[in-house]
């Protein structure tokens, strides 16, 4: 019997998700991970016209867990807060925004 042992990658200290991440296309999503509470979203650079964003959550099997619409800010953006209210369980879920013809998927994580 042979084992072959490859080395771990360098530890990464815990606090990585404390700052809102932002996407190269200008989305934050945070905390994340999150506790099921609340989460606040925020996207900028959405195209003129566009009064109101799609945002719905999906669980790891593809099921549609949360549905919200919120209104675009005259600016161009949206800065709201997301009331998840426990509805969710520990796992990992899709978030999925449309603004127009642009779709945005980020991973929110639910911890216990």
């Amino acid at each position: 019997m042979h084992l072959t042992t490859n080395p771990c990658a360098p530890a990464q200290g815990g606090n990585q998700n404390m700052v809102a991440e932002e996407s190269a296309n200008g989305l934050k999503m945070y905390p994340n991970p999150n506790r099921g509470d609340q989460l606040l979203i925020s996207l900028d650079g959405i195209e003129q016209g566009v009064s109101t964003v799609s945002i719905d959550i999906y669980d790891a099997f593809g099921k549609r867990a949360i549905a919200r619409t919120i209104p675009v800010n005259d600016e161009g953006y949206i800065n709201s807060m997301l009331d998840l209210n426990g509805s969710l369980a520990a796992g990992l879920y899709t978030v999925s925004i449309t603004a127009g013809e642009r779709q945005f998927n980020e991973r929110l994580v639910i911890q216990p």
